[in-house]
């Protein structure tokens, strides 16, 4: 009698192990359909759960990737329309001081010259304060404070990080990878301002804003030595070298960033489409799952009570 006692003491907690087993991968299958994902919780599938996580983790980088060459892209766009207008600038004065060099231009028509150029002179030192999100684009390392100030009677001087110092700013595109952003104004625009008080003063220049500067003065002096204005000609051609080896530098990097975004969007789809693969449910799966786990559990429940029931009887005779 004592044997079949434990007997079916033993069958008693096969039965409820099974009824809770059953209980309990009924319950996670309907939280599966609940929340759509098939780990809610680490426990359930540690190795799935890990990976998931770091799913995740890959894909919040990438975003956060993807944003920042959306930004620099942004920012190059603008960078590139003003050395475009620069660009558009230099045509322009080029024009006017082929014009101003003929020895039939008299007085009148050098001084009708001379204030368009020095109204591109003005447009040129707007170009290098151009603002991108509130800051300023050609500063370098300096953001907040136009860079380009006029300091004197026909002088604009650089106030921005030197194109000769640590002026790049940066942002990473990728892990561990960075790209250099912006480019020195006075490298692109040039300066012209005293140096040193004279007399004479000493007079410190570069680039476009040197060159329209001097022609300036030069179409001012009296008497005009027209020599000297048709010298312009070539330092605007050398300035414009320079606005077009600044424009082959943006388009490279614009087409980095274009390359890189492309791949990270490649990531992306990658990342999510494992990540989905371990983490959401199969809904129509996942109903047919509850449905033959409510029949077993059900099933479960009938022998059970067959059980207790016999053993009742058994435990009375």
């Amino acid at each position: 009698m004592i044997l079949t006692r434990v007997t079916n003491r033993s069958m008693s907690d096969v039965i409820i192990n099974n009824l809770l087993t059953n209980r309990s991968k009924l319950y996670e299958l309907q939280e599966q359909i609940s929340s759509g994902k098939l780990v809610t919780k680490p426990s359930q599938n540690p190795t799935s759960a890990m990976s998931i996580l770091s799913d995740r983790s890959s894909l919040f980088q990438i975003d956060n990737y993807v944003k920042n060459i959306k930004q620099a892209e942004s920012e190059l766009e603008i960078t590139d329309k003003a050395i475009l207008s620069a660009v558009d600038v230099i045509h322009r004065a080029r024009e006017l001081t082929v014009q101003a060099s003929n020895l039939s231009s008299g007085p009148n028509e050098l001084a009708a010259i001379n204030f368009e150029i020095e109204q591109l002179i003005n447009t040129v030192k707007d170009l290098g304060n151009t603002k991108f999100g509130g800051k300023y684009i050609y500063g370098g390392l300096v953001t907040e404070d136009a860079p380009f100030q006029t300091v004197g009677t026909d002088q604009i001087q650089y106030m921005g990080t030197p194109s000769a110092g640590n002026y790049q700013r940066q942002v990473e595109i990728t892990k561990g990878v960075t790209i250099d952003l912006n480019l020195a104004g006075d490298a692109i625009f040039g300066q012209y301002y005293e140096s040193a008080p004279g007399p004479p003063p000493v007079m410190t220049g570069s680039g476009l804003i040197q060159t329209l500067t001097t022609l300036s003065q030069e179409l001012e002096a009296v008497p005009t030595n027209y020599e000297n204005i048709r010298t312009k000609i070539d330092d605007l051609e050398t300035d414009l070298h320079t606005l077009l080896n600044a424009q082959a530098q943006i388009g490279g990097t614009l087409s980095r960033l274009e390359m890189t975004k492309n791949k990270l969007e490649e990531d992306n789809i990658s990342y999510t489409k494992r990540k989905s693969s371990l983490e959401d449910v199969d809904l129509a799966k996942a109903i047919s799952d509850v449905q033959f786990q409510e029949t077993a559990l059900q099933s479960s429940l009938s022998v059970s009570a067959k059980v207790v029931q016999f053993s009742l009887l058994d435990y009375i005779s």
